[in-house]
């Protein structure tokens, strides 16, 4: 997992409301399909992939109906490591399915190795969204809202962002890899004295009447929050940065910046000031 310290960026935005597996009624037939040698555990099911034990808690599972395709039931699942070796660390994979509720199968699946991992920075929680994501004339996106949050106090860390995917001729792809849109990283005494930076993003896409995929364009405000303690009270207040607006574009399979691109972090890493600090392998079909 990649952590800068020195960054300290907060971000904010819009997250949509969770859907548990208890609130979605194909849960038996999904798990039952998607994993028919799981057994079950005292916390959940239990699974084996890459090499060690797993264990799937139906509570943390999300699914939700698709409404540019309302036949199919979209689902993230994670898959954490059952019995980690440390307190507080763990691997964990995130399965993501595409269901089709009309013929009850699965029509695809895709893990992404290491999404829920957790040490310091823990994950937390997914969100399925299905906002319109006409990443082109002709083909709808998906998202999967990540969260995940750090386990100090005095140096607190809480991240959302925002994953793409598209269903294709029969797969799901990645094409956007976790865009940061809301992260709160900042440092305080424990008490009152600190100081953070809470920066907020909202996507929205370009239209074009040309073939290939659109860009995506990003809105960018940005708060700086001080905190003071005199006598018995603890005082606070506030300063803003102009807006920022900059662009996605679509190439070699993902979207990522444009040329020049600045957002005026601490450390002038674009990735890391972009992109989550969870580290994802390639991808399984």
């Amino acid at each position: 997992m990649k952590f800068t310290a020195a960054l300290r960026i907060t971000t904010f935005a819009m997250m949509l409301p969770t859907q548990a597996l208890a609130d979605c009624d194909i849960t038996d037939t999904l798990l039952k399909q998607a994993y028919p040698m799981a057994e079950q555990a005292a916390d959940g099911l239990a699974v084996k992939s890459g090499g060690y034990a797993q264990v799937i808690n139906p509570d943390n599972v999300v699914c939700k109906a698709w409404p540019y395709r309302p036949e199919l039931t979209l689902a993230a699942i994670p898959i954490v490591e059952a019995r980690p070796p440390a307190e507080g660390e763990n691997k964990g994979d995130v399965e993501i399915i595409v269901f089709d509720r009309t013929i009850g199968k699965i029509l695809a699946r895709r893990l992404e190795t290491g999404m829920a991992f957790s040490d310091a920075i823990r994950f937390s929680s997914l969100e399925l969204d299905t906002a319109r994501y006409d990443v082109s004339s002709e083909l709808r996106a998906f998202g999967l809202r990540t969260s995940q949050y750090g386990s100090s106090r005095v140096n607190p860390y809480d991240e959302h962002a925002l994953w793409l995917y598209t269903f294709n001729n029969g797969g799901i792809e990645r094409v956007l890899d976790g865009l940061i849109v809301e992260r709160t990283n900042g440092e305080n005494d424990g008490d009152c004295s600190g100081s953070s930076t809470t920066i907020k993003r909202t996507l929205t896409i370009v239209p074009k009447k040309e073939p290939g995929y659109r860009e995506l364009r990003v809105e960018q405000t940005v708060m700086h929050e001080t905190s003071t303690k005199t006598a018995a009270e603890c005082h606070s207040s506030n300063r803003f940065d102009q807006p920022v607006h900059f662009s996605l574009a679509y190439r070699d399979g993902r979207y990522r910046p444009v040329a020049g691109v600045n957002v005026g972090s601490d450390n002038g890493d674009v990735d890391d000031d972009l992109f989550s600090s969870i580290t994802v392998g390639a991808g399984k079909p």
